[in-house]
């Protein structure tokens, strides 16, 4: 019997393909790029499947039922959203984005041991060339960013596209780490693991620092108990959605924005959370609609006393997942945005054993990173997240370790 038998040569060839684009240029080089690569890279292989098998697979009933009372929330919110065009192109990107990556999801457990290995021949060492960009770049002083962009590009602009590639590399390092095992290459998976963790700490991006940390604690506790790493991972969702203005509130009132042990941008993060907290209550059922962040009123303003140019009241959105979905979408929104989170948390909590652990702490690690890193719907971040689910899935298809 082939190896391709279950999806066909052309599904496995374009997830090689696509996915070894991905891990080798767009997460070191091109991080925004990582949307339309995951998009197309979805859409291909969903088409591929559906060409070779003449059906695609249904997704899990409950997961399916939550992501679509949560994009049709989201779509109702534009009658009212302050958001403008930026709140539609959202909107749609929630559906070119999550959609087919939910269908490649979902395709993923019909390919056999023989197909995974053979992606994963094509994906392991682009991971490896990937992470050896991403060095240079960071240890040279980006001359590859610096050969390929324009003169007008800033130095601002350099350092976010470092600083993004920085925390790829940690949400993806678990995955490739967790393929790496299963192909039963153990001390390389450990490598895969903790060598990004010194690269990020060398970089000026706490929020990968903290992802890749808490990715390997909630790890550690899931190969311990995966039912004490769930459980983690679901408290912190119904806490988050519930608490996360009181606390705001608190980290403010307890001066936390002034600790001078604390990062700049942290502090910063801690007055816009308490202002955002102060702003919950305007509309608190349905919210300001989708991408309304940047329209509350006294967000354009600066605080006092932050040095020239001033740091901005709300600079575009809270970066905090659940403040934002709480203010834009409100008490509502927030429901469905946590039974859709518990509901892709049930759907891991039913992987094989061997594969459970990794994937609970790579929700966890996501949910964790979007409580203090950009914005709660950037397409970029996302689709890094739902590459990191293919892989993770991808390594649930090799059925006899090495």
């Amino acid at each position: 019997m082939s190896v391709f038998d279950g999806t066909g040569r052309v599904f496995t060839s374009l997830l090689a393909v696509f996915g070894a684009v991905i891990l080798a240029v767009l997460m070191p080089l091109v991080p925004l790029g990582l949307a339309p690569g995951m998009a197309v890279l979805s859409v291909l292989c969903a088409a591929a499947f559906l060409w070779h098998r003449r059906f695609l697979p249904l997704p899990d009933r409950p997961l399916l039922l939550a992501l679509g009372l949560f994009l049709a929330w989201t779509g109702i919110s534009l009658v009212w959203t302050a958001g403008g065009g930026k709140a539609i192109k959202g909107f749609v990107s929630f559906l070119y984005l999550w959609l087919p990556a939910l269908l490649l999801l979902t395709v993923l457990p019909v390919v056999s041991d023989g197909a995974a290995r053979r992606v994963a021949r094509w994906l392991l060492p682009a991971a490896a060339l990937g992470v050896g960009l991403f060095a240079v770049e960071l240890l040279a002083g980006q001359p590859i960013q610096h050969w390929a962009a324009g003169s007008d590009k800033e130095l601002l602009d350099y350092e976010r596209d470092l600083n993004r590639a920085a925390l790829l590399l940690a949400l993806l390092a678990g995955p490739v780490s967790l393929l790496l095992w299963r192909l039963g290459w153990r001390v390389l998976a450990g490598l895969a693991l903790f060598l990004p963790l010194l690269m990020a700490v060398d970089s000026s991006s706490q929020s990968s620092v903290a992802a890749l940390a808490g990715l390997i604690i909630l790890l550690a506790v899931g190969v311990l108990s995966w039912r004490l790493a769930a459980g983690l991972v679901a408290a912190g969702i119904v806490a988050g959605f519930s608490l996360c203005g009181p606390v705001a509130q608190w980290m403010m009132a307890a001066g936390l924005s002034e600790a001078a042990w604390m990062p700049a941008s942290f502090r910063h993060r801690i007055m816009t959370w308490n202002f955002v907290a102060g702003h919950l209550g305007d509309h608190p059922w349905i919210g300001w609609g989708l991408e309304a962040s940047r329209a509350i009123p006294g967000g354009q303003a600066v605080f006092p006393d932050t040095g020239p140019p001033g740091w901005p009241v709300l600079p575009i959105h809270p970066h905090n997942l659940f403040l934002q979905v709480r203010l834009e979408l409100g008490w509502v929104g927030a429901v469905l945005a946590a039974l859709l989170l518990l509901a892709i948390l049930r759907c891991l909590t039913r992987l094989d054993a061997g594969i459970r652990p990794m994937a609970i702490a790579l929700l966890g690690a996501c949910i964790f990173t979007q409580c203090f890193a950009y914005g709660a719907w950037q397409g970029w971040l996302i689709c890094g997240m739902l590459f990191g689910g293919v892989l993770v899935a991808l390594a649930a298809r090799v059925r006899s370790p090495s």
